[in-house]
């Protein structure tokens, strides 16, 4: 009965959600279906991905996705500013030790934004396919 009511909710969830909420539907159940094979599973992390999967089944919208996104990017970039600074400032003091962790935290940052950035193209990608 669970199954199919699973069935249903991702029937629905596609009739009304784009081309973006099934690509994250379908990512959210591919990560649950993998975190079912471990042989240790953590009670908190599955019902997080449960949760998560039927968050979206239930509600799921491309606009705000790409809303979230658009301001995740923005923090990403606030983040790799202040690393940017903080690293321009450790080179400036000569300190060898605040250098090296300035520019591991810079490094960091710059792969993140780019990461986000990213899935942004992904995500508008998926809408220019699925007009």
């Amino acid at each position: 009965m669970k199954c199919a009511t699973l069935l249903l909710l991702v029937f629905v969830s596609s009739l009304y959600g784009g081309s973006i909420c099934e690509y994250k539907i379908k990512q959210a159940r591919d990560g649950l279906e993998a975190y079912m094979q471990k042989p240790h599973k953590d009670p908190h992390k599955l019902q997080e991905a449960q949760d998560e999967l039927a968050s979206l089944l239930q509600h799921c919208d491309d606009k705000e996705i790409l809303e979230e996104v658009a301001s995740y990017i923005v923090s990403m970039k606030s983040a790799l500013d202040h690393a940017n600074l903080t690293l321009a400032q450790a080179k400036q003091t000569g300190d060898k030790s605040a250098i090296h962790q300035a520019t591991l935290a810079q490094k960091i940052a710059q792969a993140q934004y780019i990461a986000a950035r990213q899935e942004e193209l992904r995500l508008k990608d998926l809408l220019k396919d699925n007009p």
